[in-house]
């Protein structure tokens, strides 16, 4: 996203439409797992609910076995959810991903 500088100098972000990006998994994967390589537990989560935020929590719920309760504690930045928990968000965006495409 390249910054616009006003004659005013204020800057000014263009818009973005975040479904493209947090829809490709791939996209959401690599961002997750630079996150988890630096570090940033926060952006990393920030980035998995990004992806969650797109998908319907009550189907994703039914057809991953996932608690929906559970899934909207992950948009609650005080819990802290298990790495079996991530593991099953990660599968989920996957399959969900690849279902959508075919």
């Amino acid at each position: 996203m390249k910054p616009r500088i006003r004659k005013d100098k204020k800057l000014l972000l263009e818009k973005h439409d975040t479904s493209k990006t947090l829809g490709n998994p791939e996209i959401v994967f690599a961002a997750f797992m630079e996150c988890l390589q630096e570090g940033d537990h926060v952006a990393a989560r920030e980035i998995l609910v990004g992806g969650l935020r797109r998908m319907n929590k009550s189907k994703l719920s039914r057809s991953h076995r996932i608690p929906r309760r559970t899934l909207y504690n992950l948009f609650d930045s005080k819990s802290v959810p298990g790495l079996d928990l991530v593991a099953k968000v990660c599968h989920a965006i996957r399959q969900e991903s690849l279902r959508t495409r075919s």
